[in-house]
């Protein structure tokens, strides 16, 4: 998903993103781990969380976006490609992909594309880590609904709509931004997301020797009935081919 003018407005939109729950949820599997790969990273702004002395690199479609994230930490590594497409020639011990960002490969065949490049990129016993919208999120809570929020300078109206395929939904958003000079300039964006079942995902990640570890909801590893929450959180780990 390339993010264009939403790029310069999108940390300021996401000023209650829980970065540091993300990041607590990552850590047991960053002890013993020497480098991490962000894919999906957007504005760094949960890469930029990571310890220091691991290896950190960080890969989204946008250039926009990780123009963004260089001006947060010079030190990170970061990479315009399509996850989809991923080939960094190289393994690392830990790869996450949060913030929803996986529900934006809509389609079965780039899903599937995606768990490959990441099963090529994953160290023996590597942690794979991500999250998804739920089923009952995306059919229910983003059913025709809208919200809005603002900022001291940015007043946004985020509407959403089903999509034709089974759990996806359309979100269009506009933003009006404060200028200089003291007039507003409009911004619209339009994202297509969707997501799948648990068994969808655990069975399209088997086919790449990555087997589901552990299975939670909203940031809570103990909250393992997921039927109606909201954020669906998966720990994977790479399994050896017999």
């Amino acid at each position: 998903m390339v993010y264009e003018a939403f790029a310069l407005l999108y940390d300021e939109l996401t000023y209650d993103q829980p970065y540091d729950q993300w990041l607590k949820l990552t850590a047991p599997y960053l002890d013993a781990a020497n480098s991490v790969l962000d894919l999906g990273c957007g504005t760094g702004s949960f890469t930029t969380l990571l310890p220091r002395h691991l290896e950190r690199v960080g890969v989204d479609l946008s250039a926009d976006m990780l123009t963004v994230a260089a001006a947060k930490d010079a030190s990170i590594q970061w990479l315009v490609q399509n996850i989809t497409e991923l080939q960094l020639d190289k393994t690392f011990d830990v790869i996450t992909c949060y913030c929803d960002s996986l529900n934006y490969i809509t389609e079965e065949d780039d899903l599937d594309s995606l768990f490959a490049r990441v099963a090529e990129h994953l160290s023996d016993d590597g942690v794979f880590l991500f999250d998804v919208h739920s089923l009952w999120k995306m059919d229910y809570l983003f059913a025709g609904q809208t919200y809005c929020d603002e900022t001291d300078r940015i007043t946004y109206l985020w509407q959403t709509e089903p999509g034709e395929a089974p759990h996806s939904v359309y979100h269009d958003m506009s933003f009006f931004v404060l200028e200089h000079d003291g007039r507003y300039s409009r911004y619209d964006e339009s994202h297509y997301q969707r997501t799948y079942s648990v068994s969808f995902y655990e069975n399209l990640l088997s086919r790449h020797h990555l087997t589901v570890d552990r299975v939670f909801a909203d940031f809570d590893i103990n909250q393992t009935e997921v039927e109606e929450s909201e954020r669906i959180f998966y720990v994977v780990r790479k399994f050896h081919k017999s």
